[in-house]
């Protein structure tokens, strides 16, 4: 009996890190009555790439929206510590010819957010995927290695990508297989190498993570330790959809959670 979970098109994505808010916020917010939070930054930021809109008025709505906004928020503590700076929940749209998942536009309006607020480092990203939405992305996923194979040649980085999935998403025990289909897909621009699953090597992640919903009965399946020039929100973003497409190869239908974390060892 299907219970129209691998039928869901949420996709969440959540941004990790240490924020520092500018000085002169709250006076400007003051200055001009403002009230931004991440879900209204967002949705204003959404708009103006033409990603997705809140008009809804009869004969406005937006053609082509890449997603509907569903939820967001953010931890901006600023104590030095590693939080979820920014999350997006969105219903992916499912009538778009061969459209990726907008895993990079996502984080961009998340990452354009926060950069609008304040200033911050990357620790780690987490995703939440509907996998059954995703097209064949090797040809991209071609170009977006070369675009990050412009990097420092002197650069080292080093992260760690988890999977997670329910026990009926039938990953258990393949992880050689999505190894193999991952490193097929970095065209030469990444090690993947397979390491023991657990929590070690997420210190860039801040618990728990959105989505806790959707990803309360999923369990890590496998987790990878991968190399690449330099550490960012784009390496991390590409990172993540590479393993998109290896579990679209696999034949994996299900949503999963994929999460990324930088080493700390990574600029």
């Amino acid at each position: 009996m299907n219970d129209g979970w691998s039928e869901d098109p949420t996709l969440i994505l959540g941004m990790h890190g240490i924020f520092e808010q500018h000085p002169w916020l709250g006076r400007v917010s003051a200055e001009y009555d403002l009230d931004e939070d991440v879900f209204s930054l967002a949705v204003k930021r959404a708009a103006a790439y033409g990603w997705s809109s809140t008009r809804f008025s009869g004969g406005s709505e937006l053609g082509g929206q890449r997603w509907g906004h569903n939820d967001a928020g953010g931890d901006w503590t600023q104590d030095g510590n590693v939080r979820q700076l920014a999350w997006l929940q969105v219903s992916v749209a499912e009538d778009l010819r061969e459209q990726r998942l907008p895993v990079l536009p996502m984080a961009t309006v998340l990452s354009d957010s926060l950069r609008r607020t304040g200033v911050f480092r990357l620790t780690g990203l987490h995703v939440l995927v509907p996998v059954r939405l995703a097209p064949d992305s090797r040809f991209d996923l071609a170009a977006a290695a070369d675009w990050l194979g412009l990097a420092d040649p002197d650069g080292r980085a080093e992260m760690v990508v988890t999977v997670s999935a329910r026990e009926s998403g039938g990953l258990s025990g393949r992880v050689s297989e999505i190894r193999d289909l991952a490193r097929e897909r970095t065209f030469g621009r990444m090690t993947v190498e397979a390491t023991p699953a657990g929590p070690v090597g997420q210190e860039g992640l801040a618990l728990p993570l959105a989505g806790e919903l959707q990803t309360g009965a999923m369990r890590q399946t496998m987790a990878y330790r991968c190399r690449t020039r330099e550490w960012s929100l784009e390496a991390a973003v590409w990172t993540t959809e590479i393993f998109i497409d290896a579990l679209r190869a696999a034949g994996a239908g299900h949503p999963a959670l994929i999460t990324v974390s930088a080493s700390a060892t990574s600029p």
